[in-house]
């Protein structure tokens, strides 16, 4: 099984998705991926502590980077390849999906886009509130374009926290630099089914997009 949630930071989120009813009916051989915002690199929190929490849910956890990870802590973590594009090995079980990349899970491929702004950040805050690698660089829009190129620029899912900018009229949010390279990228891929992190479900079926919010959803069900 293939499942999506979106932000998990804090206890009582942590918490819910614990005692949720498709978590509880999976196993280590099942993937929950988190479409950024994953508690387990969050910034100013006890890492050794997140690690073992996550690592008590059922099942594997894979997750893209957003708005409130520890960008230095993630670099020290190595890059590695599995199925089909780079990850990092947070720990067993856990496993960060770096940006750009096309995974091969299930019999289907996934296009994944980490990345989120903080809105309204300055340079006071930053590397303590906010890190300049939560935006997308140009190397990794290269990367991501190089990889969809040898799938020939088709993916059965796209996997972003943020959305791409025209589609903020739809969900809550204003336009970033993570939003506005989404939109760049959005007119370069033939996708199955977008999904993206919110604060609430939202279908938005004319994009064949859902903003997944706190829910867990289960794909091939949706």
């Amino acid at each position: 099984m293939i499942a999506l949630t979106g932000d998990t930071r804090g206890i009582e989120a942590l918490y819910q998705l614990s005692r949720n009813e498709t978590v509880l009916s999976m196993c280590k051989n099942d993937f929950l991926i988190i479409l950024g915002n994953c508690g387990i690199t969050e910034a100013h929190t006890d890492f050794h502590e997140n690690v073992l929490m996550y690592r008590d849910l059922p099942c594997s956890v894979l997750y893209l980077d957003g708005a409130h990870d520890d960008y230095d802590l993630l670099a020290d973590h190595p890059l590695f390849p599995w199925n089909g594009g780079m990850t990092q090995n947070i720990s067993r079980y856990l496993t960060h999906l770096v940006r750009g990349q096309v995974f091969s899970l299930g019999g289907k491929k996934f296009f994944v886009m980490g990345g989120s702004t903080t809105p309204g950040r300055d340079d006071r805050g930053k590397y303590y509130d906010w890190w300049p690698e939560q935006d997308i660089f140009p190397a990794e829009m290269d990367e991501a374009y190089a990889n969809l190129k040898e799938n020939d620029n088709r993916a059965d899912y796209v996997l972003t926290c943020e959305c791409p900018t025209s589609w903020k009229t739809y969900v809550r949010g204003v336009k970033t630099p993570c939003s506005e390279s989404l939109e760049e990228l959005l007119a370069h891929v033939d996708y199955g089914h977008w999904f993206f992190s919110s604060d609430r479900l939202t279908e938005i079926p004319e994009h064949r997009a859902t903003a997944v919010g706190h829910e867990v959803v289960v794909l091939g069900k949706e």
